[in-house]
């Protein structure tokens, strides 16, 4: 019997006597009338709350839980929306999870239990945004670490569940139309691209020439003949379809989904249940925005090194796929084999204008065109056993494989002089260039967990165990081309569309290209992290009312990054060896630690439970934040380098949440979180005058805050009387999170010694103090201090109606941080807009078939998103754009 089937009949048992005996905690059995003269032994059952089913109040762990009502009431289309709903949890860039205020290098995301590889360059983590919830299940996020889990486990964990295999046939299509105050029917910036761009991929347009890509990969662009080079250059600056900006109107947003099951009952020991979905959506926007940096003069005092202003226009189209077939054999035993798909691109068009360098005082101008494209899929097979002739023994097993690929092949930036007041090309190689950056990450699951109940007095115990397998593994490549500082346009090119003035120039023999560099520093680099683990524990119901679990997970890892130094070095395919000796490899990550866990749950009143928990966890350094490579931030335009001499974080987590649960999805929860960090990884500036960041450890850091969590289906109808309220139930939901964080700086830092990697020597730690890289106890990168969310809604049973007003506020947190040095900056801050909205939906019948109607309004007050540096009363914008108010209308059908 499984620990949840337990707490399932105890409060079933509770439920019943509840009902008969309205007040009491005990009931006494009274003797018959036709009972013997023997003495009765008199019976006492102790019941002790409601069968309440929710599986956050089952789970011996602290979890928070969204399932497909809730992606349906809140109106949110991808994970990394709806998460922003739950308790503690904040988002970064649309599409990365901030938990309990740890950004998202402390989080970890699975699929069905089975860690996913990221198409991100500057994250391990998949990004959520890609996740749609028309395909999902549920989505549950652990708050507290439990050995069945990695051990990297900092804020939390999110496990993305697939919709199940179905029960009956069903099929479901569906579409929606929206657009946004800001961008739709608006004009916006375009480029043509490839005739195929719309259906997320390029039809070949963006390849390389023939002959560049081999030259990327051995180094040898720069000793080129000129003649070669100037064929390439040829190649790649004459196509005005992708350098060519133009003006046009933006369509609307639109979308299509499909969804189909059937249920297979071949006999009474086999049944087999097919689920496939399908979706495309195609989306805009468009972001004027107030851009800039500021550098510190003196004492407090700002100056505006950098101030411009930028207008882009991206269109999104997406597209995903899921199929999955499960088999119930014997009732027993379930096996299902699930594929997942999801490809998304993005298409910008961007100008900015204004003073784009320090140390300029004229007006510049720069057009950019960018294509991106991300993919992630993954098979994955699964089972679970029951063997009831060997104690109910039960067994889980999984496997899966998933790829994920970021292809940015042709990143273009044509950079103008404004100083005549006239647009003149630049010659200047930082104002013109090209970018080719591509990405590939794999990760293999294999697992097995086992779990034996058995009685032990008067309650249930469950041995647990298991072994878990992962291997993750990445290459990453960057090429930047830049015009010859030597080259020169004559005047009657200046003025000309770049196209035509890059054919006339390359075209008569003028004009060079050269690859850059950052200091030396590689634009390749590949890395892999391999984790071998075990765990065992017990979840013991010691009494009817108290719970305890414990356990501990063993982990042998090893992690290793090799680069190829620029620009000499070759790389042979997929065996990971480099024929030339002159590699950059950094020091391998190596631990084998056990890491313990112990929840404690006491149930000491009625319906009311209190849990407690410790653990110890760590979280590894991210492949970007460790390889001694060069790589570019597109939406901050920050580049970075990795930092080879970073360690594990280790964390000490403890927690405490009371729970008082009063009906089905009913409850209120109070939670308490502390966490000691030794050697938090932090985004720091490299202490250069270029902007570049890099990453330390720093010595300690300290987060602590409380939880609030509200939900109830208020009475209304029985309060007010008003025949409006006769068939609506009414349902409130808030949640509220502070937390405060605080960073250690007593202690030294190691850096990797630039100079040396740029003259081809080993990789070379530098000592430096960490209080010199981060202004001392300011809290960590990404934590807001308040996190908020509200929600009022009803249900109309006749009209079958669901409306809801929502809320959802994050408070001011750092998005890179401070320099104190060459020159000073102070940390760059950033207040996500509070959006309200509004989302209702309707179902009805018609023409003989059941439809569904919907309607949602996003950022109803259109609060705008502010990036800023500030001192004193003194603040200058680094980014600030109006986000628009969105509107989207949709409609279901099912057969």
């Amino acid at each position: 019997m499984s620990g949840r089937y337990y707490f399932s009949v105890m409060a079933l048992l509770a439920s019943t006597a509840l009902s008969q005996i309205p007040f009491a905690h005990a009931q006494e059995t009274e003797p018959a009338e036709t009972a013997s003269d023997e003495t009765l032994v008199q019976q006492t059952i102790v019941v002790r709350g409601e069968f309440i089913p929710d599986e956050k109040r089952s789970t011996s762990e602290v979890s928070s839980l969204l399932d497909a009502e809730d992606f349906a009431t809140q109106g949110d289309s991808d994970v990394a929306a709806a998460l922003r709903r739950v308790t503690g949890v904040a988002i970064a860039d649309d599409r990365f999870v901030i938990v309990r205020g740890l950004n998202e290098r402390y989080s970890s995301s699975t699929l069905n239990g089975s860690p996913l590889p990221s198409p991100e360059p500057l994250r391990r983590v998949a990004p959520l945004d890609l996740f749609p919830t028309s395909v999902l299940e549920s989505t549950v996020v652990q708050k507290t670490f439990s050995p069945e889990q990695s051990a990297e486990f900092g804020g939390g964990s999110i496990d993305i569940r697939t919709k199940a295999v179905p029960t009956e046939r069903f099929l479901e299509v569906g579409a929606s139309i929206g657009g946004d105050t800001v961008t739709t029917f608006s004009d916006g910036l375009l480029y043509d691209g490839s005739d195929t761009d719309v259906l997320t991929f390029d039809d070949g347009k963006r390849d390389l020439p023939s002959g560049l890509g081999e030259v990327f990969a051995d180094g040898t662009f720069d000793t080129l003949p000129d003649a070669e080079n100037r064929a390439f250059a040829f190649d790649l600056l004459t196509d005005a379809s992708l350098l060519v900006l133009q003006e046009g109107p933006v369509g609307p947003d639109f979308g299509v989904d499909i969804a189909a099951g059937e249920r297979i009952d071949v006999n009474n020991n086999l049944s087999i249940g097919l689920l496939g979905a399908g979706a495309y959506s195609n989306e805009w926007s468009t972001r004027e925005a107030q851009r800039g940096f500021a550098a510190f003069t003196g004492a407090d005092a700002l100056e505006t090194s950098q101030s411009f202003e930028s207008r882009a226009t991206t269109n999104k189209t997406s597209v995903n796929a899921l199929g999955s077939v499960g088999f119930d054999i014997f009732s027993d035993h379930e096996v299902q084999f699930t594929g997942f798909l999801t490809r998304s691109s993005e298409k910008e068009a961007r100008t900015d204008i204004g003073n784009l360098r320090e140390g300029i005082d004229f007006e510049e101008r720069r057009d950019r065109t960018e294509w991106i494209e991300r993919e992630l899929w993954t098979g994955q097979a699964r089972g679970e056993h029951v063997f009831p002739q060997v104690a109910y023994l039960e067994v889980d097993w999984r496997a899966s494989y998933s790829e994920a690929t970021r292809d940015a092949p042709y990143q273009t930036s044509v950079g103008y002089s404004l100083a005549s007041g006239t647009p003149e090309l630049s010659t200047e190689t930082s104002l013109t260039n090209l970018e080719f950056s591509e990405i590939n990450d794999d990760s293999t699951d294999l697992g097995i967990d086992l779990e034996l109940p058995f009685n032990f007095g008067d309650g249930e115990v469950i041995l647990k165990g298991g072994y878990a397998y992962v291997e993750k593994d990445r290459e990453a490549q960057n090429n930047e081309l830049a015009l010859s500082g030597s080259t020169v346009f004559g005047p009657e090119l200046e003025t000309l569309r770049p196209d035509i003035a890059f054919s006339q120039l390359f075209g008569v023999g003028n004009g060079l290209l050269t690859e850059q560099g950052s200091g030396g520093l590689p634009g390749f680099y590949l890395a892999t992290l391999e984790v071998d683990a075990f765990y065992a524990g017990i979840d013991a119901q010691l009494t009817p009312f108290f719970r305890a679990a414990i356990g501990a997970r063993y982990e042998d890892a090893i992690q290793v990054v090799q680069t190829r130094e620029f620009p000499n070095g070759t790389f042979e395919g997929e065996s990971g060896d480099f024929t030339d000796p002159t590699r950059v490899n950094g020091p391998p990550i190596e631990e084998e630690e056990f890491y313990p866990a112990v929840t404690l749950t006491w149930n000491f009143a009625d319906n009311l439970q209190l849990r407690a928990g410790y653990s110890q966890t760590i979280t590894r350094p991210q492949f970007r934040e460790i390889a001694p490579s060069r790589f570019v931030n597109t939406d901050t335009d920050q580049t970075f380098f990795g930092n080879p001499f970073l360690v594990n974080t280790e964390l000490e987590n403890w927690d405490a949440r009371l729970e008082y649960y009063f009906g089905r999805d009913q409850f209120i929860t109070l939670g308490l979180f502390y966490k000691d960090l030794e050697n938090p990884i932090e985004e720091v500036a490299a202490g250069d005058e270029s902007g570049t960041t890099t990453f330390i450890n720093v010595p300690g850091a300290t987060v602590q805050g409380f939880e609030f969590e509200y939900q109830q289906t208020l009475p209304v109808h029985e309060w007010i009387d008003f025949t409006w309220f006769a068939n609506k139930d009414v349902t409130i939901k808030t949640n509220y999170t502070y937390t405060d964080s605080e960073v250690d700086t007593d202690g030294e830092v190691l850096l990797i010694d630039r100079g040396a990697v740029a003259t081809g020597g080993e990789l070379v730690s530098v000592t430096r103090e960490a209080a010199g890289f981060i202004e001392p106890n300011r809290r960590l990168q990404g934590q807001s201090e308040h996190l908020l969310n509200f929600q009022l809604g009803y249900y109309d049973s006749v009209a079958r109606a669901n409306a809801n007003f929502l809320i959802n506020i994050a408070s001011e947190r750092i998005r890179s941080g401070e320099s104190p040095i060459r020159p000073a900056r102070p940390a760059v801050l950033e207040e996500p807009p509070v959006s309200v909205d509004f989302v209702y939906s309707r179902e009805f019948d018609l023409w003989e078939g059941a439809y569904e109607f919907g309607f949602r309004v996003q950022n109803i007050f259109g609060d705008e998103y502010e990036a800023f540096q500030s001192s004193g009363s003194e603040r200058v914008d680094v980014d600030v754009y109006d986000v628009g108010t969105s509107i989207s209308f949709s409609l279901k059908r099912s057969f």
